[in-house]
């Protein structure tokens, strides 16, 4: 039980991240210009329309579970089904939640790139 608990906690992480980098309140480098609300309302849609569970999240929850399988598999103290279930969940799970950590930084930056190519001074 405990295992199980272990290997949804970064799922449910995943699942908290899915507004993350989109809501990122840039800092400005100067008073921001006349539209600057409505510019920031739609770059913070466009950086949301990024999915978390995309095609890199996904490579990376794959690669996870296939290292913890074979440690899993490696591992002297339980069963080697048992063990190797339990590692590929947990590698499952946690390179899922470092490709939605990925993705977090990525829609942070296209939120500052939109507003800057929209001219306004953002300065990260």
């Amino acid at each position: 039980m405990k295992r199980l608990a272990f290997c949804l906690l970064p799922l449910i992480l995943t699942g908290a991240c899915a507004g993350t980098g989109a809501q990122h309140q840039p800092v400005l480098s100067a008073v921001p210009g006349p539209g600057y609300d409505q510019d920031l309302n739609d770059c913070s849609a466009l950086a949301k329309s990024q999915r978390i569970w995309n095609p890199e999240t996904k490579t990376q929850a794959v690669l996870g579970a296939t290292v913890g399988a074979l440690a899993g598999l490696a591992d002297d103290t339980v069963d080697s089904a048992e063990g190797a279930i339990a590692g590929a969940m947990v590698g499952a799970a946690s390179g899922a939640a470092l490709g939605a950590a990925d993705m977090r930084n990525t829609r942070k930056d296209i939120l500052i790139e939109c507003l800057r190519d929209r001219g306004h001074p953002v300065a990260g």
